[in-house]
């Protein structure tokens, strides 16, 4: 009898000890500092135990891995090609790959498909786009007051005061519902990696009354921009409007930018979620996102609609707002400038060399030397 009690407890006890380690597992939580120097959220994991700049992006439905990424080491084999379409509705053929093992601190996730693609934004910043495909496979804490992300295959707690609205997912990329000013708007991606707060189809019919409106009430606030997606760019008109209040499930969030354009995939940005919370939770398993409101209320930063290129060699206006400031008439889209803050074109010895810069750059004032010497200063504008 004490032989089978001894069997027994024995047992028991490695029952229970295999159960504690699953949920120890189940339970285990990767954490680590991130920073958004170059506009999106970027923290460091592994790739087939290579360390690995993320940059966290819901909007991609696969992740992108640039020529930076296969040098590590991170890519296990390539794949067949795929159509790949970007932000701009541009497509094009590319070919897959595969990453044996994905490290996240202690969680890991095995045979992780990319695109491979050289985004300049990218490979310059020695970035890997972590898409949707794992993205969906964990739910996701992102602390903005502290920067600091974190990661669990179990959903994070929250309590009654945070909001919340529910997603639904399209080839693992989520998608919401929202309102305003008496239109419905359905389908929108969330889209992390998209530096914005909410970017829309000027062309859709159910918008035309109300862009006219805008327009006549000098409230449309127009310019002119430059789209960059995975594989194009394009310069095109866009109009930016404060809308009164955005109804997203039950809760109403006030004074909300929302810039119109096209062609466009319609999103709502990293901006949204990092001007009004302190922290997002996306429960993935429960397809919730939770939003814990900042304590003050906040405001989102007044557009600088300058914007350039760096093309062989020379520095070019490729954005600027139309008539909402005298120094739009002093440049033209497309015109070569002299200096940007006492630079020259000349200082960067490449492409990669202007982008890490240009995406550092303050635009709170950008000042702007023309070829005959004449200084322009451009500063963030108030909307109408």
């Amino acid at each position: 009898m004490k032989r089978r009690s001894i069997v027994f407890l024995t047992l028991f006890f490695f029952a229970f000890f295999e159960i504690s380690l699953a949920n120890s597992f189940n339970d285990s939580i990767f954490s680590a500092p991130f920073h958004m120097d170059a506009r999106l959220l970027v923290f460091k994991g592994k790739m087939n135990g290579r360390e690995v700049n993320f940059a966290f992006d819901t909007g991609a439905a696969q992740g992108l891995a640039g020529s930076n990424i296969q040098e590590k080491g991170a890519i296990s084999k390539k794949g067949k090609k795929l159509t790949m379409q970007d932000a701009n509705k541009n497509k094009k053929k590319v070919r897959t790959a595969i990453t044996e093992i994905v490290e996240l601190g202690p969680l890991e996730i095995r045979n992780v498909s990319s695109l491979l693609v050289d985004m300049p934004y990218l490979v310059c910043h020695d970035y890997y786009l972590l898409g949707s495909n794992l993205i969906r496979q964990l739910n996701w804490q992102i602390d903005f007051e502290n920067k600091m992300i974190y990661a669990s295959k179990s959903p994070f707690p929250v309590d009654e005061s945070w909001q919340s609205f529910d997603v639904i997912y399209r080839n693992n990329r989520p998608y919401l519902d929202f309102s305003f000013d008496s239109l419905e708007y359905q389908n929108i991606l969330v889209d992390f990696g998209f530096a914005g707060t909410v970017d829309l189809d000027n062309k859709k019919s159910i918008v035309q009354d109300f862009l006219k409106q805008k327009n006549i009430e000098a409230k449309d606030n127009p310019s002119i921009s430059m789209s960059i997606g995975a594989i194009s760019q394009q310069i095109a008109p866009a109009f930016t409007i404060i809308i009164d209040s955005l109804k997203i499930g039950n809760h109403v969030y006030t004074q909300i930018p929302l810039n119109f354009e096209y062609p466009t995939t319609e999103k709502i940005g990293v901006s949204f979620f990092s001007t009004l919370t302190s922290q997002t939770v996306i429960n993935n398993s429960e397809s919730t996102y939770y939003l814990k409101l900042k304590n003050e209320t906040p405001s989102f930063r007044d557009p600088n609609h300058l914007s350039f290129s760096f093309e062989k060699g020379k520095f070019l206006i490729s954005g600027k707002s139309i008539g909402l400031s005298p120094e739009d008439a002093l440049v033209e889209i497309g015109e070569e400038v002299a200096l940007v803050n006492g630079i020259s074109s000349m200082d960067f010895e490449d492409n990669c060399q202007f982008i890490r810069w240009y995406y550092g750059l303050n635009f709170d004032q950008v000042t702007i030397t023309k070829l005959n010497g004449q200084e322009v200063i451009f500063t963030r504008i108030p909307l109408n």
